[in-house]
C-alpha cells in the first residue's frame, strides 16, 4: 500500500482517540484503520486520473517533516480549507487531498487546489475543491501506476 509507513513513529488508538476528542471529530473507520496500521507514507501507486496528478504523500500524525505531517499540514492550511475538512495527502504542485467531516458527505475525498485559493478565505469557498472519491478505502483504490 505505501512505502516507509511508520516513518515518523507508529500512531497509538489513545494518540488517535485524543486526537478525536480534541479537535471533537470522529474519523472515519477506514482512515483510522490506515492511520493506526501505516501512519501515513508514500504510495506505492500514486497517479489518479482525475484530477490528472500524482500522490507524493498520506500524511501522518506526528510532528516529522513538514511534507509528511497531518499535524503541520493542519496549522499551515488553518483557515484557508472548506469548513469539516482537513488534509489527507499531497501533490507534487502544493495541492492538497482532503477529507470531509460534514454529515452531508463525511469520509468523502476531495483535491483541493491552491492556484485556485481567494485571497480572503471563510471557508465556503469550494471553486477550488473538486471530488475524488468516496471514502478514504476507495481513494487508495484509484491510484495506479
Amino acid at each position: 500500500m505505501v512505502t516507509n509507513p511508520n516513518q515518523f513513529g507508529r500512531l497509538s488508538l489513545e494518540e488517535l482517540t485524543d486526537f478525536e476528542n480534541i479537535n471533537q471529530i470522529e474519523l472515519p473507520e477506514d482512515y483510522k484503520k490506515f492511520l493506526l496500521d501505516y501512519n501515513g507514507g508514500k504510495p506505492l501507486k500514486g497517479r489518479l486520473q482525475t484530477p490528472a496528478t500524482i500522490v507524493t504523500y498520506i500524511l501522518g500524525m506526528h510532528n516529522g517533516d513538514y511534507y509528511a505531517s497531518l499535524y503541520k499540514h493542519i496549522n499551515q492550511f488553518l483557515n484557508r480549507l472548506p469548513l469539516s475538512t482537513f488534509p489527507i495527502a499531497t501533490d507534487p504542485f502544493g495541492n492538497l487531498f482532503i477529507m470531509s467531516l460534514h454529515p452531508e458527505n463525511y469520509g468523502q475525498v476531495f483535491f483541493w487546489e491552491h492556484e485556485g485559493e481567494t485571497e480572503l478565505q471563510d471557508g465556503h469557498y469550494v471553486d477550488n475543491v473538486s471530488y475524488v472519491a468516496l471514502s478514504f478505502t476507495d481513494f487508495i483504490k484509484s491510484l495506479s501506476e
